[in-house]
């Protein structure tokens, strides 16, 4: 799936296209993980890193851990061995 946002350029002088896209991807991750909408794979692939690196992001934000349920765990694996 392919969204696209305007925005106007001048607020974002000081980063690339390509790093606004990044953050916006990554904030959210974790609002949709923090919401329960993505379980943790879900939200690693939409903000594009690997399970580590979301888990000290969410340290960073102060966003409490989930434990997943053995369904969510399964759906994670299927979405991984697919690609």
């Amino acid at each position: 799936m392919e969204v696209t946002i305007t925005l106007p350029s001048s607020q974002f002088i000081a980063d690339s296209p390509e790093r606004v896209a990044s953050k916006i991807r990554l904030y959210a991750a974790l609002g949709m993980y923090q919401s329960g909408e993505l379980s943790i794979g879900a939200a690693c692939e939409l903000a594009g890193v690997d399970r580590y690196v979301f888990l000290a992001l969410l340290k960073r934000e102060g966003i409490p851990v989930k434990t997943q349920t053995p369904d969510e765990l399964e759906a994670d694996f299927q979405r991984l061995t697919q690609s």
